[in-house]
């Protein structure tokens, strides 16, 4: 069995819903540390969970009130696919391949997360949308055509030869739409379209969002994902349970 194919079972295995292999030679040192391939993997929200966030308006506040934070599919599948990272990292160094894992508590151990401007080198959506899986939303979120932005993902970096391929940045589908905007009760969405060159607080305020996930769950793109898969309730990871 071939590298690619190892890693395509262990992640299939896993209920993943993407994977990408992505070429990210033609980054700088400091965004790919000098490897040349990034591994692109996560999973689909389930419909369930994102009708259950767009029908209460206070549900960020209801799950931190009662202290259900382990209760929310979301954080859980955020906690899997950096775990999964964290795999795939260690099955790639035990082949002699070099391979960095970009789960939230490796890059918080390497010093690549500035906390103070809530950012790292290489984001998982930038990587995600070199992959061609999707753009990035007035919401500063990746939004895809399959799953809006109803996603949870994770990368890891590698020089491993895997068969990767990087596409040019597609231009946001989002036009005139300010629903993101418009939900966001704190005012950190600006309504401003992503360009390449544009500073990401040009579109966004991190200091003020609230991370309600109003904006994830309204987006057009999101509630299309949901009318198409109304049978996707289950909140496992990947797996749907049809009705």
């Amino acid at each position: 069995m071939s590298l690619e194919s190892e890693i395509r079972k262990m992640l299939a295995s896993q209920g993943t819903d993407f994977v990408r292999l992505v070429d990210v030679s033609n980054l700088s040192f400091l965004q790919n540390k000098g490897m040349s391939v990034a591994i692109l993997f996560g999973f689909a929200l389930s419909t369930k969970f994102i009708r259950e966030v767009a029908s209460n308006e206070n549900y960020i506040q209801e799950l931190i009130r009662d202290k259900r934070q382990d209760d929310d599919e979301f954080s859980r599948k955020e906690i899997a696919t950096d775990q999964i990272a964290d795999d795939i990292a260690g099955f790639l160094h035990s082949k002699d391949y070099a391979a960095y894992s970009q789960s939230e508590k490796n890059l918080i151990a390497n010093d690549c997360y500035d906390a103070e401007t809530h950012s790292t080198h290489l984001p998982h959506k930038t990587i995600a949308v070199m992959s061609g899986l999707g753009w990035i939303g007035k919401h500063n979120l990746l939004v895809t055509p399959e799953f809006g932005s109803a996603i949870s993902m994770c990368t890891v970096l590698t020089d491993a030869p895997l068969p990767a391929v990087s596409f040019p940045a597609a231009s946001p589908k989002c036009g005139k739409c300010t629903i993101c905007m418009d939900v966001c009760e704190v005012g950190a969405i600006k309504g401003k379209n992503w360009t390449k060159s544009s500073p990401r607080d040009e579109r966004i305020d991190v200091y003020t969002c609230t991370t309600c996930l109003k904006c994830l769950v309204h987006c057009p793109w999101t509630q299309e994902y949901v009318k198409k898969n109304i049978e996707r309730l289950s909140d496992t990871f990947g797996q749907p349970l049809l009705t």
